[in-house]
């Protein structure tokens, strides 16, 4: 009895061992499958509610020690607070959920943690009385954004389309086939108040090579950096220059790119560098509140502030990546969710480098030598913009919930390879570039040999976004590259400089069959392209755009570009939109199927308050100054452009069902393109309407529109 007694027991024990065990091992799981981060928290401790990690990289390497044998999400709660001086998330396949289970990175329920790439200014001095100029040591760093108060101060900049600087040699008869910089002209004469002088450029602490040249022209902009300054010896009314004195040498290759759009005599065109809008980033620009200098090399902020310093929030962003995630074509980024979470204040160096920022369109730009001359405006070999938040080859990644502000690339950005993502219920506000850019230009996205290289079934939905394209003018709201099944809607979009959303690219010459979609340009251009591209069945439907073209002229509400499916069946729906308020003076087409556009149906989209618009290539030079910049562009300032419906050498194959036209603008406009003729005919061809509407006001308009378009909130 003894025996069994004790063998009893003994059981009993075994079995209560046991038990703890198991209970043991589930509260082990439940605190190993739940991290958490704060400000204050430290690296070396356990990662618990009550003794949390401080860095993202500490929560991440710990989810990766248990990632392999993963048997539920993984989640990483964030306290509230802000997330500075810390390095970028850096994400590869490693750290993508498994076994059918997320990685969730959270905010705490009703904390707000913000994830920042700047860092704060304090400790200034009046520097200038008379000028109002403060200053402050932030160390040797560099940074193209400033904010104070929440609000982005402006670099300083001179007043627009100063007087006396032209490219090249015009004036002298000299071709700019070679171009080698900006002739300045002393005219302090003829334009007192907008005289500045580049010999006191070269003075500290102004760096002359990070003075930039900006041109603003119809859908493009560009910023050239400044490499060299040769001033006149003495300024007289009656001086004979030469070609080595009063030349603004500009930094290569970004002048040449900015000068490879060249017209039909082989000259740059009014899409290269034939003006200067304006000059930015010198101290001796400084002269109106809100404007700042940093003086990079020794580390001194310069501001002539609006506010009381003493108790201003000043942000100088230093960080170009918050979050970087990098799946390939063996092994893609998947499975990761990022909710309620703030990103803000990152800046984005690559056009302070000697490629400056040459635009070619929607935010994609020249970089690099050996870019032939061309007479189309485009370039076959373009880089995007980066994005602060950035993901390649990503699958499955969830944005919901986030906030994306004050950012000075691309807000968010899914490149190559990008499949099933969602980006839904977040809020995009004051972005220098687009606030979201999806797929790419290259030939991996638009005939990739793989169908992990194709960008597809992602969505974007219900989400606010408001001022992006604040530094880069020609960023859209949202841009599309080459994409399938991708579904944008339910957004509200607002104060954006071009295009609210724009689709598509290659003006037709990478599709089958090469279709030449550009003034200029030939089939074949860039090369022949036997199957069509991964471009179909697309959906733009139920959007609510307002406050487009703030600043551009020749885009839209909604842009298109190339061929948009093989069919109307697999092409592009555009349905249910509603736009409004595009700039009075800004020439564009509310709907905008430019560039061999095919394939697409426009149904029920409606306009609202959009009047035509004109076209405005800056002003004309002073008519008693012989010596200022050409202003035989300026000659079409003022001519009519736009309309509710149209493009440039559109291909065709485009119906209109239903849709509301607004009364001040003609239905369509094919603006001034030669139009293109083939086999198949003049085009555009196959332009099917039935059913479309012209209206005066909101009250002819069915209102359950205007219910189901924009963003249903929740961001």
């Amino acid at each position: 009895m003894a025996r069994d007694y004790n063998f009893k027991n003994t059981n009993l024990a075994a079995l209560l061992l046991a038990s703890f065990i198991s209970l043991s091992s589930v509260s082990a799981a439940a605190v190993t499958n739940h991290f958490w981060i704060s400000p204050e928290g430290n690296d070396a401790a356990a990662g618990t509610a009550k003794q949390p990690f401080r860095t993202l990289l500490r929560a991440r390497d710990a989810v990766r020690e248990i990632s392999l044998k993963q048997h539920q999400d993984v989640v990483v709660t964030l306290r509230g607070g802000i997330y500075s001086s810390q390095p970028t998330l850096t994400l590869s396949p490693e750290d993508s959920g498994r076994n059918g289970h997320d990685i969730v990175y959270r905010a705490a329920p009703g904390e707000q943690p913000i994830l920042s790439g700047g860092i704060q200014v304090k400790g200034w001095v009046l520097h200038d009385q008379d000028l109002g100029i403060y200053r402050a040591h932030v160390g040797p760093v560099s940074s193209r954004q400033l904010y104070v108060n929440g609000q982005r101060a402006t670099r300083a900049q001179t007043t627009p389309y100063p007087a006396g600087f032209r490219p090249g040699f015009f004036w002298l008869g000299v071709g700019m086939s070679d171009p080698i910089g900006i002739q300045f002209i002393p005219t302090p004469w003829l334009n007192p108040l907008g005289w500045y002088d580049p010999a006191t450029w070269n003075q500290a602490p102004t760096d002359p090579r990070k003075i930039e040249a900006v041109i603003q022209t119809q859908w493009k902009m560009m910023r050239v950096p400044v490499d060299t300054i040769t001033p006149y010896p003495e300024y007289t009314n009656d001086f004979q220059p030469d070609q080595s004195t009063g030349l603004i040498k500009m930094r290569e290759p970004a002048w040449t790119n900015a000068n490879v759009f060249v017209g039909q005599d082989g000259q740059p065109g009014v899409w290269s560098f034939w003006q200067v809008s304006r000059f930015e980033n010198a101290y001796q620009f400084l002269d109106e509140p809100g404007e700042w200098y940093l003086d990079e090399q020794i580390g001194d902020l310069y501001y002539i502030p609006r506010e009381d310093l003493a108790t201003a929030d000043v942000v100088l962003p230093l960080q170009e990546w918050l979050i970087s995630g990098q799946g390939s074509l063996e092994a893609p980024i998947e499975h990761i969710r990022f909710e309620g979470l703030t990103f803000t204040y990152a800046t984005w160096l690559g056009p302070s480098s000697d490629d400056g920022y040459v635009a070619d369109q929607s935010g994609f730009h020249l970089t690099g030598y050996g870019h032939p001359t061309n007479v189309i405006g485009h370039d076959p070999n373009d880089t995007r913009t980066p994005g602060n938040v950035a993901f390649r080859y990503a699958r499955n990644i969830v944005f919901q919930g986030n906030t994306f502000e004050h950012l000075g690339a691309v807000g968010l950005d899914f490149g190559t390879g990008s499949q099933k993502n969602h980006i839904t219920g977040n809020r995009f506000i004051d972005i220098s570039s687009a606030a979201i850019q999806l797929g790419g230009v290259e030939t991996v996205d638009h005939h990739p040999q793989y169908p992990q290289q194709e960008t597809r079934y992602n969505r974007i939905t219900n989400n606010l976004i408001r001022q992006a394209g604040r530094e880069y003018t020609d960023a859209a709201g949202i841009y599309v590259g080459f994409t399938n099944h991708t579904r944008i809607s339910h957004n509200n979009i607002s104060d954006v400089p071009w295009s609210g959303i724009a689709i598509g690219w290659g003006w037709g010459l990478l599709d089958d069959p090469s279709f030449p979609g550009a003034p200029g340009a030939v089939p074949g251009q860039w090369g022949i392209w036997d199957t069509p591209s991964t471009n179909h069945d697309n959906r733009i439907v139920r959007n609510r755009i307002d406050n487009f073209l703030n600043v551009s002229w020749d885009g839209g509400a909604i842009y298109t570009n190339g061929f948009q499916g093989t069919s109307y069946a697999h092409g592009l729906l555009i349905e249910g939109n509603v736009a409004s308020h595009k700039r009075s003076d800004g020439g564009g087409n509310t709907w905008y199927t430019d560039a061999a556009s095919r394939f697409i149906t426009l149904r029920k989209n409606v306009s609202l308050d959009n009047s035509r618009g004109e076209m405005y290539f800056g002003p004309a030079p002073n008519p008693v100054d012989p010596l200022s910049y050409s202003g035989i562009p300026s000659l079409a300032n003022g001519t009519p452009y736009g309309g509710d419906f149209g493009g440039c050498v559109t291909y065709g194959d485009i119906r209109y069902q239903g849709n509301y036209a607004w009364y001040l603008t003609p239905f369509f406009f094919y603006d001034f393109c030669p139009a293109y003729t083939d086999s198949a005919g003049v085009h555009p061809i196959n332009q099917s309407l039935r059913g479309n509407r012209t209206i005066k006001s909101t009250v002819e308009v069915p209102q359950g529109l205007f219910r189901n378009a924009g963003s249903k909130g929740g961001y």
